[in-house]
C-alpha cells in the first residue's frame, strides 16, 4: 500500500502527539505496532524518535552520577546560608528589590 504525502503528514502529526507515550510504554500494543511501522517507513520520524530516545538516555544517566564532593559541600553551604538568612533576603521580593535598585542606578532592565 503506497503512502501519500498527505497521509504521511497526518501520520507524522499523530506520531508527534503520541511519541512520549510510546517511548514511556503507555500506549496499547496495537498503537505501539502502528507507531513502529510509521517509524520504519518515515526516515524523519525515525530519526526524531532515535534522537529523543538518546536524549532521555543521557538525562537518565546524568541523574545517576554523583556530583563531586566539593560541589556537594558548596551546595550544602549555600543552602544552609539561604535557610539561615532573614526572610526578607530570601524570596522573589528580595530579587525584585535588587533589580529595582539597579534600574534606579541607570542599569538596563533585564531583557532590555
Amino acid at each position: 500500500m503506497a503512502t501519500t504525502a498527505a497521509s504521511r503528514r497526518t501520520g507524522c502529526r499523530e506520531l508527534l502527539e503520541e511519541l512520549f507515550g510510546y517511548l514511556d510504554g503507555e500506549l496499547s500494543p496495537a498503537r505501539c505496532r502502528a507507531i513502529e511501522r510509521h517509524l520504519a517507513d518515515c526516515p524523519c520520524c525515525g530519526y526524531l524518535a532515535t534522537r529523543v530516545r538518546r536524549a532521555i538516555s543521557v538525562c537518565q544517566a546524568a541523574g545517576k552520577s554523583r556530583l563531586p564532593a566539593s560541589v556537594r559541600r558548596q551546595a550544602r553551604t549555600r543552602i544552609q546560608a539561604l535557610l539561615e538568612a532573614p526572610q526578607a533576603t530570601r524570596g522573589p521580593s528580595a530579587n525584585g528589590a535588587a533589580l529595582a535598585g539597579r534600574r534606579k542606578s541607570g542599569a538596563p532592565r533585564p531583557g532590555g
